[in-house]
């Protein structure tokens, strides 16, 4: 059984995408071995799905994805939300007719409206989201998407859908991006945590969580101890336990010091 977990978000985390930062530093990888040779359970748990981690970020013995939705460990799905059919047509209908770009997200690829517009394609070169994985959406048949990525190029579009939508789904603005993560309502990375450490009977109080973003907050909320990294949004802050240094200050390493966990 594992003594503890320790869980880990992605972009802003361990890497920093515009700050050239694309894979986690060494002494981060050192930290993440080193909790690995303690028996605590290391854990990504990001808002990409499965076919855009970096091959840099498979580290760890546990994978939360698409921002809580699926989770899985050593090959086994521990759980997996997806949209019902016939509210993904309608959420999709209804951002085509509003001009907002969509990006419907599976464990394998990825299904975008338009591969050529200007956000989307800034966000792909920004944190090298590899191209192959994202294909043209052409029907909805078939598909069993966890959740969805909206890019925009006006601010009263994204407002207009939060309006019409936010009450009934879980929009959470990405920061630094005109685009929004969007999810089932109560699927966020908190519910990922607790299925993982009922999946490993660990307690919330030895449960750890590295993040910097408002899609963490739930998360933050799930474990025991919630440690922000040096940039971080206001909302993250009221939930945090500990606040670190940032991916180019080494701050995770730093804060497991700090805790006596590695």
């Amino acid at each position: 059984m594992y003594q503890g977990a320790v869980f880990f978000d992605a972009d802003g985390t361990l890497i920093d995408g515009p700050s050239g930062i694309i894979a986690p530093t060494e002494k981060t990888k050192e930290a993440i071995v080193r909790l690995r040779e303690r028996n605590i359970l290391t854990v990504l748990a990001t808002g990409r799905s499965k076919c855009y981690v970096l091959p840099s970020l498979l580290l760890f013995d546990c994978y939360i994805t698409a921002n809580g939705a699926r989770s899985e460990a050593n090959g086994t799905v521990i759980h997996n939300q997806v949209l019902a059919p016939e509210a993904l047509r309608t959420l999709v209908a209804y951002l085509d007719a509003a001009g907002i770009n969509s990006v419907l997200e599976e464990p394998d690829y990825c299904y975008c409206r338009d591969l050529s517009e200007e956000y989307f394609q800034g966000m792909m070169q920004k944190y090298a989201f590899p191209i192959d994985r994202f294909l043209p959406l052409q029907s909805l048949e078939g598909l069993r998407i966890n959740k969805l990525m909206v890019t925009y190029d006006r601010m009263d579009k994204r407002d207009r859908f939060m309006r019409d939508f936010g009450d009934r789904y879980d929009i959470t603005d990405q920061p630094g991006n005109q685009a929004c993560d969007v999810g089932q309502r109560g699927v966020s990375k908190g519910l990922g945590v607790q299925k993982v450490l009922e999946h490993f009977q660990i307690p919330k109080e030895n449960a750890y969580a590295f993040g910097d973003a408002d899609n963490d907050y739930e998360m933050f909320r799930a474990v025991g101890t919630g440690i922000a990294m040096g940039r971080h949004t206001p909302k993250l802050g009221q939930v945090s336990r500990m606040v670190t240094g940032t991916v180019q200050q080494e701050g995770i390493a730093t804060a497991l010091k700090e805790l006596h966990l590695i």
